[in-house]
């Protein structure tokens, strides 16, 4: 972000004291509230500090790409603030950087996999927070698509994945998310051929299509008031289509079949120093009953740090890694599961059979009542420091909106992370982790 003197210390001011505001922020109420031009509206007033949040999420990821040009999304972005009508007037990317640096704010626009984003932050005083208000709201409206500018960004884009493409971790990723994503359009991935392939008139569709409205959830959290959030939401989205076509969303992610071990590990060789291991199964979407259980019992199997089962099998009792973690990763409609280390090269097949056989124990018998009660204290106590700043309280916000959670998910979380029991979560992963579906990939092993 930039930022000029006038405004430095109020950004400074307002990181003092954000960790006391932990607890209260917890507690504010979340406002729902349905704007004029069809957006969603979710607002959170927090007065402590003259800043503001704000954020805008909408279904038009990379799995909303024709198949042949992976990449639209991206691309379409990246060109949101590299040139646009402005009042009427056409600007180009150096006058909306400097104009936005000036008022001392910060705005991103964000491509991910089921949904695109955009972030602002700002002072609250009008004279800065009413300019960036006026122009976000012309850049998300008459974008300038540049055929001069997307051809520099497709070449950097191609610079960058041809890089990528040689160290194995990329490798690992990208093969271990096609097994599980398989055929369903969140596994698309780009390529030097769909990058070359996209053009003006695809950024411009995709423009149409999915800055919409209607399917817009707008984020609002900070110095200002319920009305002025209906204004600032009202601005922001004024001048977009308010319909289209129908309800854009990503089909489900369809669960794993039992598969034979040829099918369901790959082996890919590679020049690194050391063999890199991920394994995974698809898990349940987070609004599913399954995800407070799968939470705690994550904590002890391998998202603990070194207090977890993985780490002290793998790493403390027999060497063979550095580090070794495990997590749930949750989606809209479902999400997966996934463990990961890196080893020496002569130790893989031997850290893959720990790997499976620390999961599959756990699976059988479950926790104990201490690994139980040590993860939920764990996390209750760290919950604090998912919500100690504003940025961090918007993107609990986005979760709750896009995953449509109650209102009050963050006044109830510790609550919920209490409830879960030892069978809670015995079951869950029972239902859950089946070691006959899961897929493994490694590179650079024997």
């Amino acid at each position: 972000m930039l930022i000029n003197k006038r405004n430095l210390k109020y950004l400074c001011t307002g990181l003092v004291g954000i960790f006391m505001q932990a607890y209260v922020y917890a507690t504010l109420p979340i406002q729902k509230i349905d704007l004029p031009s069809g957006a969603k509206l979710f607002y959170v007033e927090a007065r402590t500090i003259p800043m503001v949040n704000i954020g805008i999420d909408f279904p038009g990821g990379f799995a909303h790409d024709p198949k042949d040009r992976i990449g639209v999304a991206n691309f379409t972005a990246q060109l949101m603030n590299k040139g646009s009508k402005i009042n009427g007037v056409e600007k180009n990317e150096a006058f909306i950087a400097d104009s936005i640096s000036e008022l001392g704010s910060m705005v991103a626009f964000m491509p991910g996999k089921e949904m695109s984003s955009v972030r602002m932050k700002t002072l609250s005083t009008p004279e800065v927070l009413n300019p960036l208000i006026s122009q976000a709201s012309d850049m998300l409206a008459f974008p300038i698509f540049s055929k001069k500018i997307l051809e520099r960004e497709k070449a950097i884009e191609i610079s960058g994945l041809l890089e990528s493409q040689t160290k194995p971790e990329y490798i690992m990723a990208k093969q271990f998310k096609k097994m599980i994503y398989r055929d369903n359009p969140l596994g698309n991935e780009q390529s030097v051929n769909s990058i070359k392939a996209v053009s003006i008139d695809d950024l411009k569709k995709f423009h149409q299509t999915y800055y919409r409205a209607d399917q817009m959830n707008v984020l609002i959290i900070g110095d200002v008031s319920r009305e002025q959030a209906i204004e600032i939401g009202t601005k922001l989205t004024k001048n977009l289509p308010k319909t289209g076509t129908p309800k854009l969303s990503v089909p489900p992610l369809s669960p794993l079949p039992v598969q034979d071990v040829s099918q369901r590990e790959v082996k890919i060789a590679h020049p690194s120093q050391q063999a890199h291991i991920q394994m995974g199964i698809t898990s349940p979407q987070r609004k599913d009953p399954d995800y407070f259980p799968l939470l705690v019992g994550n904590y002890i199997l391998g998202g603990g740090g070194f207090v977890s089962r993985l780490m002290n099998e793998i790493r403390e009792k027999r060497g063979l890694a550095y580090s070794v973690s495990s997590y749930f990763y949750p989606a809209k409609n479902s999400g997966y599961f996934v463990a990961g280390m890196q080893t020496k090269k002569d130790q893989s097949d031997e850290s893959v059979k720990l790997l499976k056989d620390t999961i599959q124990t756990y699976v059988n018998q479950g926790p104990n009542d201490d690994e139980v009660q040590a993860a939920k204290s764990n996390l209750i106590n760290g919950f604090p420091l998912r919500i100690d700043s504003n940025s961090k309280l918007l993107d609990n916000l986005s979760a709750i909106a896009w995953f449509d959670l109650p209102l009050n998910t963050l006044d109830e979380w510790t609550n919920e992370v209490k409830k879960v029991t030892k069978d809670d979560i015995h079951k869950a992963f029972k239902k859950n982790l089946d070691i006959n579906k899961m897929v493994t990939v490694v590179v650079g092993g024997q």
